[in-house]
């Protein structure tokens, strides 16, 4: 089953943030693989925690809670498919509090593959989340589903925690 073509109006959404910074996400797909992620994601449930719908050219992600727009991509088209040219992650404090736009880079790659394209995917967990939170909690609030996991370091950093040496 096909399903239903997301557009701006399925879903009450917050217009895209003006405080935003650049996300230098670059990723490239086919054009079948474009076709399926111009169809967007429209919540069915209450774990469904994204909405995102495709406008010429721009790709947005909203939580589907709050309507607050997080993601913004642009795609353009090439010989051998499509490619992300310009991306942007929400800096607006008021709606979102991430800062690592290495981490949103993974977030936003990781929406993509598992929810649009059904691809399998790892989620990204990052490693200053409390020890004592349940393991799979954090995944919960991001995204609502449950997929395998792998912890996330900031460049410089090993996978115990430690700094390395550069």
């Amino acid at each position: 089953m096909i399903p239903k073509l997301a557009t701006r109006e399925s879903w009450q959404i917050l217009p895209p943030p003006d405080i935003r910074v650049d996300l230098g996400f670059a990723e490239s797909y086919t054009l079948e693989e474009f076709d399926r992620i111009k169809r967007g994601l429209i919540p069915r449930e209450m774990e469904d925690k994204w909405f995102v719908f495709f406008e010429e050219p721009w790709l947005y992600f909203h939580r589907s809670w709050t309507g607050v727009c997080i993601y913004g991509a642009r795609f353009e088209s090439s010989a051998n498919g499509v490619s992300v040219v310009e991306s942007w992650v929400s800096r607006d404090t008021k709606y979102f509090k991430g800062t690592c736009t290495d981490y949103d880079r993974l977030i936003l790659s990781f929406l993509i593959d598992a929810f649009l394209l059904g691809k399998p995917a790892t989620f990204p967990v990052p490693r200053d989340i409390p020890s004592d939170l349940p393991k799979g909690l954090y995944q919960h609030h991001v995204v609502g589903r449950g997929y395998p996991e792998i912890p996330y370091s900031r460049r410089g950093e090993r996978s115990n925690g430690e700094e390395r040496e550069e």
